[in-house]
């Protein structure tokens, strides 16, 4: 069942605003799928969905600066650090747009960037800094830690 995704939408973002890559690619037919009765429910469901993976993402910058900080990267670090980067490639690639974005803001969201998860939007508006920050914090120490037990003689049994 295809409807006509202008009689659906709120209204076409602001000109200033960041537009996707190519993401809307994906999710235009997506939204059309959805019955208008059951906007609200879906919009619901991607705010709880994306909520999780920014709750994992983070738990994975945490992870990573936790044993960067340590000086102590293991296994747990190459995989938290492969998570934040697959997002952060992610989120680049399409010009700096989370890809739930369009679909939020096609389904009827005024605005479907990072505010529309479960956080204050105070909160929200500093999440790109805050964890980018973490994130490189995070890179360089873990660097640092993976030089520095390359460098040191082992020990001697």
């Amino acid at each position: 069942m295809t409807t006509d995704r202008a009689a659906h939408t709120q209204s076409e973002p602001p000109a200033t605003s960041r537009q996707p890559t190519w993401s809307r690619v994906i999710t235009a037919p997506l939204s059309d799928l959805v019955p208008s009765d059951r906007r609200d429910a879906a919009l619901s469901a991607i705010k709880a969905i994306h909520t999780a993976i920014f709750a994992s993402v983070a738990g994975a910058v945490l992870i990573a600066l936790w044993d960067g900080l340590r000086g102590r990267p293991r296994r747990r670090t190459a995989i938290a650090g492969g998570m934040v980067v697959a997002e952060t490639a992610l989120y680049v690639s399409n010009n700096q747009v989370c890809p739930l974005t369009p679909l939020a803001e096609e389904l009827g969201a005024a605005r479907g960037s990072v505010v529309d998860i479960f956080l204050p939007s105070w909160a929200a508006r500093r999440i790109p800094l805050v964890a980018g920050t973490a994130a490189l914090l995070a890179l360089v120490l873990n660097i640092r830690a993976v030089r520095s037990r390359a460098t040191k003689p082992e020990p001697r049994r």
